[in-house]
């Protein structure tokens, strides 16, 4: 579960829409190693440069999104990565040609500066993400990845003084353009909010495995979602202890069912139709209905029993909480769910559609009417919840920061010169000899 969106994840996809990680050194190659992908006059990239900047385009989608790209989507982008690679070239030549391509000893230093900052931005990033996938990381191993992916403090001081000579190109060869208030919303839409729209707002089901599930965060969120905090009581050690043979019962249906799911997949991958699959879904069916008994009768005896117990402190929290008393020092004072998000954050966003919660949480949840209504005690497998209709979670569009703001207008700069850059671009390669050699690019590493 996860807060409503606070913009860090968005702020890092703003931050890379603006570096796209352009030329990456990587390890040190022989000449016969280390060929020549892309040639202007004296101007080249090699493998070693371009690969780094493909692999870390290719990762971050992964580290975004939790997906691989297919082949297909694989040689796309590698065609733009080097295409790239050819317009940094040619506005090198062209640089060049104006006496504008070098860089001072105090500009290299600020340039080094700035590349540092953004690759502990990228990593911190990244390491985000790896401690709220549950699993367990090191700073070393992020590192590692750091380098393995191409997100390197060379390779971004590289694409900084890359983007420096876009600026300085612009300036020199489309001094008119005029950034406005209506152009870079223009570019947020379409590039950002049209995208996420089209992908969920019509699709709870694939926000909630995209977003929600993975932490992630979305420039649009569907409609209907509200923030639910809570306050999670543990069930008495003494139900517990009494209910032994209940719960044994449980979790004998329950590995009896797991095994009977087992030998229904077993029986499906060989099956020749459904007359092979019928004992083995008969019994599985079986499984699950008793499961679903000794679940239910685990769970009636375990609410019978605990509520003369629990009441008290569940009448109790809600005298103090009808008294004035802050949910959120009630949650400091009686709950065993200290998350960040149910204490100090937003709260849970819930959806009366969605199927990531419990059936008796989802029903108590929906029942509660407007922001800074509470509920009586909800009795689950995870304990006994009191449940605090926290806000409204805003639909649409994601309203950005004013650090967002500040990153999208300079993401918006970098893709107006870039429209018209490559207008030029288009002209400068009939003026320049081009080669390239995609394929002395590593295929597939």
């Amino acid at each position: 579960m996860r807060a409503a969106p606070k913009g860090g994840t968005l702020l890092l996809v703003l931050c890379m829409a603006a570096l796209c990680l352009l030329s990456g050194p990587g390890a040190a190659e022989t000449a016969e190693e280390d060929p020549v992908i892309v040639r202007v006059q004296d101007v080249v990239y090699t493998r070693s440069q371009i690969q780094p900047a493909m692999e870390a385009n290719v990762n971050l989608v992964r580290v975004m999104t939790g997906t691989y790209l297919t082949e297909e989507e694989r040689e796309t982008r590698q065609k733009e990565t080097i295409d790239r690679y050819v317009a940094a070239a040619l506005i090198q030549v062209k640089l060049k040609e104006a006496g504008l391509n070098d860089f001072t000893p105090e500009e290299e230093e600020t340039l080094k500066s700035a590349a540092r900052n953004q690759y502990e931005q990228i990593w911190q990033g990244i390491w985000q993400k790896a401690r709220e996938s549950g699993e367990e990381f090191t700073e070393e191993q992020v590192t590692e990845f750091m380098e393995d992916s191409g997100y390197t403090i060379s390779g971004i001081y590289e694409e900084m003084k890359a983007y420096e000579r876009r600026r300085r190109a612009a300036e020199k060869y489309c001094p008119g353009l005029i950034l406005t208030q209506d152009m870079i919303t223009a570019y947020y839409e379409e590039n950002f909010l049209k995208p996420d729209r089209e992908r969920y707002e019509n699709d709870l089901d694939l926000y909630e495995a995209e977003i929600i599930a993975r932490k992630n965060e979305s420039f649009y969120t569907p409609p209907g979602y509200r923030a639910i905090k809570q306050i999670l009581l543990k069930y008495p050690a003494e139900v517990d202890r009494a209910l032994k043979n209940e719960r044994a019962r449980f979790n004998i249906a329950a590995n009896t069912a797991a095994q009977a799911m087992q030998a229904l997949a077993t029986a499906a991958a060989s099956a020749e139709g459904w007359e092979d699959m019928r004992e083995p879904r008969a019994a599985y069916e079986q499984a699950l209905e008793e499961l679903n008994a000794a679940r239910a009768d685990y769970a009636e005896k375990r609410k019978a029993k605990s509520l003369p117990l629990i009441q008290p402190t569940v009448d109790a929290i809600l005298a103090e909480f009808r008294a004035g008393a802050d949910f959120d020092s009630l949650i400091r004072k009686y709950s065993s769910d200290t998350n960040e998000v149910n204490l100090t954050g937003g709260g849970y966003p819930f959806h009366a559609e969605s199927k990531n919660w419990t059936e008796e949480f989802s029903a108590a949840a929906a029942a509660l009417q407007k922001p800074g209504d509470v509920s009586q005690a909800v009795f689950s497998d995870l304990g006994i919840h009191i449940l605090y209709y926290a806000s409204d979670i805003p639909a649409g569009e994601h309203a950005l920061t004013e650090d967002e703001q500040e990153t999208l207008t300079a993401s918006a700069l970098d893709y107006y010169q870039d429209a018209e850059l490559a207008k030029l671009i288009e002209e400068w390669m009939g003026d320049y000899p081009v080669e390239t050699y995609p394929e002395r690019m590593n295929a597939g590493s």
